[in-house]
């Protein structure tokens, strides 16, 4: 299992867990959630900027292309992050497995990154085979050659690519293509337009950047309605055997967004409430607007059967307790489709109560069989059940960490999922108290 331990990085003073399936992490605001979530997700994206640097960039010393990459994945890291070069001494170990870890940290003035022997000497067996493929293909492509030959080259080159992709997602053992849902989504909707026009919105952060670009490819999948969508897709849903797990998909989406997205040719974006009644998207509801990109991203990730890796930064914002506890049944049926790993962040104790209710449901539901476990699937669909072995929770404060799992029960601690309420009776106790 993966495991990542931060010793003084920006607010985390002191942080190491596994890295399970399903990991939630709640806290006051400027607790350090965020900055653990981020910190996990660059770790597991750095096969991607690995793959991406060696395809699309030129780099110019091939004797030793190690160095440069782990200096681009170095300063990737800290600018996404947006630590600068004088941060206090700080140390992020990221274990892919037990041969395999890196480590990035400052000591003294330096920034450094260390990986483990065996995973720096296969990485480098694997960026010098790809180098040399890119030299042969690129003097193969410049001599004169009819058209078929040049599209055979290109046809080689590309499935090259893709083997050298699938080889380095094999060498960190993670096969998740990385994915970041950042808070404040509104704003993709309220200022789409604008959004779609930026080529290169430096003034964003790194992760709402790379959550912009997402859904400006993604909206064109969605001109047709999702029953449309899945229909086009039937023959490959029915023979991959998840087309149950699509429609249920698409029943919660309705449900959450109380209507259907569709992005027309004229760049119109609309919420139809039926076929001739829609709203604009961007006078649509806080809530509307707040979920819509996490409600089509999980569809179509689902859709195409993705195996992926998703942190959802406060997918609470602006929506009723009952909504939030459908956006939960969502999340979680990713998570199982394909056993794919999600990381919640989030101030809600309704979302720690419905992720409660899915894992007592699997608790209860595999000890069942026949009438009584379909007494328990009709309470809680069990597509969307969550195994507590693939579960993790911490409350994260200025004060360190701890796992709010209770280990017997295998469930949240409910004295954790809403101290603030006690708080608030208490003192409403302590007036009423004093009312004579």
């Amino acid at each position: 299992m993966q495991r990542i331990s931060i010793e003084n990085f920006g607010p985390v003073k002191k942080f190491e867990a596994d890295v399970t399936d399903v990991m939630l992490l709640i806290g006051p605001q400027a607790s350090g959630k965020s900055t653990i979530s981020k910190s996990i997700f660059m770790f597991k994206s750095i096969k991607d900027e690995i793959v991406n640097k060696i395809y699309y960039s030129h780099i110019e010393d091939h004797a030793k292309p190690i160095y440069t990459l782990l200096n681009h994945i170095k300063i990737n890291f800290l600018t996404s992050l947006r630590m600068k070069p004088n941060i206090d001494p700080f140390r992020i170990t990221y274990k892919y497995s037990n041969n395999k870890k890196i480590t990035i940290y400052k000591s003294k003035d330096d920034i450094n990154i260390d990986l483990t022997p065996i995973l720096e000497g296969e990485l480098n067996w694997l960026v010098k085979d790809c180098f040399s493929a890119k030299a042969l293909y690129k003097s193969l492509q410049n001599k004169h050659k009819a058209l078929e030959e040049l599209r055979g080259i290109e046809l080689d080159r590309r499935s090259y690519f893709n083997d050298f992709k699938s080889r380095i997602y094999n060498l960190f053992e993670d096969p998740y293509s990385p994915v970041f849902i950042p808070s404040g989504r509104s704003l993709m909707s309220t200022l789409t337009e604008q959004l779609r026009d930026i080529e290169k919105p430096n003034t964003l952060d790194y992760f709402t950047k790379s959550f912009v670009e997402r859904i400006n490819l993604l909206k064109t999948d969605f001109t047709d309605d999702l029953n449309s969508l899945i229909k086009e897709e039937m023959f490959f849903l029915a023979r991959k055997g998840n087309l149950t797990d699509i429609e249920y998909a698409a029943s919660l989406v309705k449900k959450i967004l109380k209507g259907e997205y569709k992005f027309n040719g004229d760049n119109n974006e609309r919420i139809y409430i039926d076929k001739n009644k829609y709203v604009n998207l961007k006078y649509a509801s806080s809530g509307q607007q707040e979920s819509v990109w996490i409600l089509l991203l999980i569809f179509r990730y689902i859709l195409d059967g993705t195996s992926i890796f998703t942190v959802f930064e406060e997918p609470e914002a602006h929506l009723y307790p009952e909504t939030q506890s459908d956006i939960v049944e969502l999340i979680s049926l990713l998570a199982n489709v394909n056993n794919n790993q999600i990381i919640i962040t989030t101030h809600s104790p309704y979302i720690l109560s419905a992720f409660n209710n899915l894992l007592y449901a699997h608790q209860v539901g595999t000890k069942k069989v026949g009438s009584e476990q379909e007494a328990v699937e009709n309470i809680v669909n069990k597509k969307s059940w969550i195994d507590p072995a693939r579960t993790s929770a911490y409350f994260i404060s200025e004060n360190g960490y701890e796992s709010i799992i209770d280990e017997e029960l295998k469930l949240i601690q409910a004295e954790k999922i809403d101290s603030a309420s006690s708080i608030i009776n208490n003192r409403f106790n302590a007036l009423f108290n004093l009312d004579d």
